[in-house]
């Protein structure tokens, strides 16, 4: 198998599914907008894509072991071009929710499995540069959809911003069809006996990764949640707000790979500290600004502190799952990341709802903040361990 060029294809399909799922980000607050639903229903609306994602992702990754990877990945590219047909047909609070959970499972079955993948393939000690770059491909996807959905939503209106979502997926479902070969590779075997199948779950890499991924998740729903409804305040329109979000991931991007090759060389824990104070600043910042260029620039802080945290919290689970259980540890981390984003948008969804965006923002950075003496904690519990043995 040519390693590098399943990455390759691996890098071009994560930019194409996170375009499309990113897509809705700017869209779908001022929707529920206009059909004259609440800001608490909108959190709730926004969080059934993740929170489905989250509860799909484990059962995902389970299956993605026995049965193979590919299955999973096409699948989720699949539903992924299907659902936003169905978005102009959802006009009642529950039709909505419906749409979220299909378009949730499409994610559930894409991400974890391609990351898993890219995990399968990463030669020993490069985990780091291999998140990096895969990440660096989802994070400039997640940068491109906000800015074409909330370009389409101004200049041609709803339906129009609902169907061209579903282009993207489609031609990352065309592109992977085209390099099936590539995608085809034997699963590690699972050996007869194991002394501690389950003890990975004592690293505290794996606590620590976990709390950093649903900290950071926690963080980037206050922004591609409600950016577009705060910044609708100052007279910024939907492009501007798609702006403001891909401002965020562009930096993200940008940070993702050399951060990943730093992971390697300096160690995990490091960058993902670094990481998350920088989300919990970006975050605390935002009330202080109500420009487009100075909320452009506060969540280039924040997606910087993103662009450090994910490359090492994903190469730290790499590392200390066992080639059998891949699957489901990786999807562990995915599944975290998205109940973040679901917490998040429920309960900032509730906090601006009755209290303001002002304190939802700084609730938002304090909980971040909060979660990174958390890591430090484990850190320190950690050394103490190692220092007694």
């Amino acid at each position: 198998m040519n390693r590098s060029f399943t990455l390759i294809t691996l890098y071009i399909i994560a930019f194409a599914g996170f375009t499309s799922f990113s897509w809705m980000f700017p869209v779908v607050p001022h929707y529920t907008s206009r059909l004259g639903l609440s800001l608490a229903d909108t959190g709730l609306i926004v969080s059934i894509y993740p929170y489905v994602n989250a509860a799909g992702i484990i059962p995902v990754g389970l299956l993605s072991d026995r049965w193979g990877r590919r299955v999973m990945l096409i699948t989720g590219l699949v539903l992924a071009a299907v659902a936003p047909f169905l978005y102009p047909f959802a006009r009642t609070f529950w039709s909505l929710c419906a749409v979220r959970v299909l378009h949730g499972l499409s994610a559930a079955l894409f991400t974890p499995t391609a990351l898993t993948i890219v995990t399968d393939i990463t030669a020993e000690g490069e985990h780091g540069k291999a998140m990096g770059w895969y990440t660096a491909s989802s994070q400039l996807g997640l940068m491109a959809g906000p800015l074409a959905g909330g370009f389409i939503l101004e200049h041609f209106g709803f339906e129009a911003a609902f169907l061209s979502c579903s282009i993207v997926p489609l031609m990352a479902l065309i592109f992977a069809f085209t390099r099936i070969k590539a995608l085809s590779y034997m699963l590690p075997e699972k050996p007869g006996a194991e002394a501690h199948p389950w003890r990975w779950l004592g690293e505290r890499g794996a606590a620590i990764s976990f709390v950093a991924l649903v900290m950071i998740a926690i963080g980037s729903s206050s922004v591609s949640t409600f950016i577009p409804l705060y910044a609708g305040q100052f007279d910024i329109k939907a492009a501007g707000a798609g702006l403001i979000i891909t401002a965020c991931y562009l930096s993200s991007a940008a940070m993702r790979i050399p951060a990943g090759n730093m992971a390697d060389r300096l160690g995990n824990a490091p960058m993902i500290l670094t990481g998350m104070l920088l989300c919990a600043v970006g975050i605390g910042l935002i009330p202080a600004f109500h420009s487009l260029l100075t909320l452009s620039l506060v969540a280039l802080i924040f997606g910087l502190g993103m662009g450090f945290s994910m490359p090492a919290a994903l190469s730290w689970l790499a590392i200390i799952s066992p080639p059998h259980k891949r699957g489901f540890i990786m999807g562990l981390g995915s599944a975290a990341f998205q109940a973040g984003l679901a917490i998040g948008a429920t309960m900032l969804g509730l906090v601006v709802q009755s209290a303001g965006f002002t304190v939802m923002y700084l609730t938002a950075g304090l909980a971040i903040l909060a979660g990174t003496f958390a890591v430090i904690m484990l850190l320190h519990i950690g050394t103490a361990h190692k220092g007694r043995a």
